[in-house]
C-alpha cells in the first residue's frame, strides 16, 4: 500500500470508491448516483488533481483517495460552473444543495480557504491509510502556503469525527445534522 499523486487514469475507481462509501440515500438510483458524484467527486477529478491523492493497493489501484480544492474562490467559480450547471438537470432541490455546498464555508474562507473530502473502501479502512492521506495532504497545502483546510461531516458519523479531531480539526458551525469541521496549517 503507498499514498500517491491522483492520476486522470484513478478516476474511474476514484468515482467507484465515492459511491461505494457514499450512504445509499446517495446513491439509491442514477440521479441520485450522478447527483453524488458531481457535489463530491467531479470537482475535484476536473479541476483540482494536482491537489488529489489516492491510496493505491499492491496492483496500484485506488482504494482510497483525498481530495482537495486549495482555494475556495477558484472553486466556487469552477463548481458553479460546471457541476450546478450539471446538478440543475437532475432538480431545483438538488441545485439548492449543490448551492449550499459553498455557502457553508463562504464565512470561514479567510481562515480556511480549502476543503477537502476523503473516502477508503470498507476493506482498507483501520490500516492507518486515511491518515497518512490526511498527513500527505496537510504537508502539501502547508507547502503552498495554504492557512486552513475544513470540511462537513455527519454528526453521527462519530468515527469520522474522532477521527478528525485526532488530525486536529475543531467544530466551527453545528449544522444540526452535520458538523462543519476546520484546521489550522
Amino acid at each position: 500500500m503507498r499514498i500517491r499523486e491522483m492520476r486522470n487514469s484513478d478516476i474511474p475507481a476514484v468515482e467507484n470508491i465515492c459511491l461505494q462509501t457514499a450512504s445509499p440515500q446517495l446513491r439509491k438510483n442514477a440521479a441520485a448516483s450522478e447527483n453524488t458524484l458531481l457535489l463530491y467527486n467531479r470537482y475535484y477529478t476536473r479541476a483540482e488533481t494536482a491537489h488529489c491523492f489516492v491510496a493505491a493497493d499492491e496492483t496500484d489501484t485506488a482504494v482510497g483517495y483525498i481530495l482537495c480544492a486549495p482555494d475556495f474562490l477558484r472553486y466556487r467559480t469552477g463548481f458553479t460552473a460546471c457541476e450546478v450547471k450539471q446538478i440543475r438537470k437532475l432538480g431545483c432541490l438538488r441545485r439548492l444543495r449543490a448551492r449550499a455546498e459553498y455557502k457553508l464555508q463562504q464565512p470561514f474562507q479567510k481562515d480556511y480557504p480549502a476543503h477537502l473530502h476523503i473516502d477508503l473502501l470498507p476493506d482498507y479502512q483501520h490500516m492507518g491509510l486515511g491518515s497518512q492521506l490526511m498527513d500527505t495532504l496537510k504537508a502539501h497545502l502547508r507547502k503552498l502556503g495554504v492557512s486552513g483546510v475544513c470540511l462537513c461531516v455527519a454528526k453521527n458519523n462519530t468515527g469520522a469525527v474522532r477521527f478528525y479531531q485526532k488530525h486536529g480539526f475543531g467544530v466551527l458551525k453545528d449544522l444540526g445534522g452535520a458538523l462543519f469541521m476546520g484546521c489550522k496549517l
